[in-house]
């Protein structure tokens, strides 16, 4: 059987690609000389900078993971750096201390025992999505991880759960981590770790949390990056993601992007990449307080009406002006006050001069008088 005709080939008809500018082509890492973006939201431990209250908090937990001192509270404001935190802490720990990190509030409590199970290595996913804990009872799992549990001090390992926005955890779920603390009573192979918002402090003393409250061992605050810490931070941000990068922020934009996150490293970091942004279509090689405020703008952080800024700042500059004018002239008044005196004494001696005749008004004419009637 012959085949059949061949049909010519046909060379496909380029079509013309719109221009593109040689700006649009590079993105600001290109630009800058960066290999990724410095300022990501992602809870990267690479990234840590150790600032004054990232390392008073690390070093606590550490301190009461090591002396398994129960149960730890980590407390700090949305956008703190808390998860950074934890997840550097985690890359401390040795090899005998088994970590489980959950990072979904929302979990019921079978989810919860799951995962801790394949955190620690008890079982797979695999295996527990088709082996025989896939339809296991909640009973059945606490049992099987307190079996595991129970193993680990003849091992001298010990394990560690890490609750992130715990905030947001179920009473059911809380009671399952007081349960888990009982448990492990005088041995104290688990450590569990909740890290949450300020708020948590409060609900945790709420009257059916209060057997948990009362096991906490240790309470650990994350604050803020300090104003004279902000160069720092975005200097060793800038340095991780290029090791010779082409941009800097001068001292204004620096202190301007202190002022509008008030140190919070997650606003730090929307602003920054931002501007650095409107930097790169500018071509700007320094990121000034302008671009500052136009970045705040445009991602809605703070107050940055620089315009309005601006125009404070003159007026305050003139009144200030306008005042060291006057002490000045009060200062100097005061100094040559013998000379200012005779000069006025000389100036009210001078004679006025003469004026001119003085222009003679006519009187009055008298009235005429009324005819008789």
């Amino acid at each position: 059987m012959s085949a059949g005709p061949r049909l010519p080939r046909t060379r496909p008809v380029p079509v013309p690609a719109a221009p593109v500018s040689p700006q649009d082509e590079l993105t600001y890492e290109t630009f800058y000389g960066l290999h990724e973006k410095p300022f990501s939201l992602s809870p990267d431990p690479k990234v840590v900078y150790h600032s004054t209250s990232h390392d008073r908090a690390a070093q606590k937990m550490l301190d009461s993971i090591r002396h398994h001192g129960g149960l730890v509270v980590v407390t700090g404001e949305s956008g703190i750096g808390k998860t950074t935190l934890c997840r550097s802490v985690i890359d401390q720990l040795d090899r005998r201390t088994l970590t489980s990190f959950l990072s979904d509030p929302s979990v019921s409590v079978e989810d919860l025992l799951k995962t801790v199970l394949v955190d620690v290595g008890v079982i797979s996913s695999e295996d527990l999505a088709r082996g025989p804990l896939m339809q296991a009872s909640r009973q059945e799992l606490t049992d099987t991880l307190r079996s595991f549990l129970g193993s680990l001090a003849a091992l001298q390992a010990s394990a560690v759960v890490i609750m992130d926005d715990a905030h947001n955890l179920s009473l059911d779920v809380l009671d399952e981590i007081r349960a888990l603390v009982d448990f492990d009573g005088a041995s104290r192979v688990v450590q569990i770790v909740l890290v949450g918002q300020p708020h948590l402090v409060s609900t945790l003393e709420r009257s059916e949390l209060k057997p948990l409250a009362q096991r906490i061992t240790h309470r650990v605050e994350l604050g803020p990056l300090l104003a004279d810490e902000i160069a720092g931070y975005v200097t060793h941000r800038l340095a991780i993601a290029g090791t010779s990068p082409r941009v800097e922020f001068d001292d204004g934009a620096l202190a301007r992007v202190f002022e509008l996150s008030r140190g919070v490293p997650r606003l730090v970091n929307l602003i920054c990449d931002r501007a650095l942004a409107l930097g790169h279509e500018l071509s700007a090689s320094v990121i000034d307080e302008d671009l500052v405020d136009a970045a705040a703008e445009e991602i809605e952080v703070g107050p940055a009406d620089s315009k309005a800024r601006r125009l404070l700042r003159f007026v305050a500059a003139a009144i200030v002006l306008t005042l060291l004018m006057l002490v000045g002239a009060m200062a100097a008044a005061f100094v040559f006050r013998s000379q200012l005196s005779r000069a006025i004494i000389q100036w009210e001696a001078i004679p006025q001069v003469p004026g001119g005749p003085v222009p003679r008004v006519p009187a009055p004419l008298a009235p005429i008088p009324q005819p008789p009637s």
